[in-house]
């Protein structure tokens, strides 16, 4: 497996990063638990899920599957997407009060003290960024959270 620096970070992570928005969708408990295994068998050490997939069932089935071998993988997820679960206004989308919910969520459900990667999914109208980015660094600081990025981001 070839590694590299998780953008301008020290961190290394293998260059091929599994994906898990199948888990809990296309496959159960058990068979993401053996892709798991065969990935990081494979020396994959970086894995990406989101609360968004599958209910978060993806992030339930993640944290089962590398238990025991946590602090040997790097976990990025992500909040902020439309399809977030929760019917209250404020479950999607990217507000303090929203970002403070789902951090705890996500940690609870991935079985770890940390998020290596914290993304926000997408941009939605009405995003307050600022508000965003200094949730995010309370998070950093709190050691809750090691890095941030953002995804499905028009570049512009």
């Amino acid at each position: 497996m070839i590694y590299t620096n998780l953008g301008k970070s020290p961190l290394m992570v293998s260059r091929l990063c599994f994906g898990t928005m199948s888990f809990g969708y296309v496959n159960d408990a058990e068979e993401s638990e053996r892709l798991v295994k065969t990935a990081l068998d494979l020396g994959i050490n970086f894995f990406d899920t989101a609360v968004a997939y599958t209910n978060g069932q993806s992030e339930e089935f993640l944290g089962k599957a590398i238990s025991g071998v946590r602090d040997q993988v790097v976990i990025a997820t992500k909040f902020g997407c439309r399809q977030e679960i929760g019917e209250g206004v404020n479950d999607r989308n990217s507000s303090r009060y929203h970002i403070r919910q789902a951090v705890e969520t996500s940690l609870r459900r991935l079985r770890t003290d940390r998020i290596d990667l914290y993304l926000v999914h997408m941009p939605h109208h009405g995003m307050n960024l600022e508000e965003t980015l200094e949730t995010l660094d309370d998070l950093v600081r709190q050691g809750k959270v090691l890095y941030i990025g953002c995804s499905n981001f028009p570049a512009w």
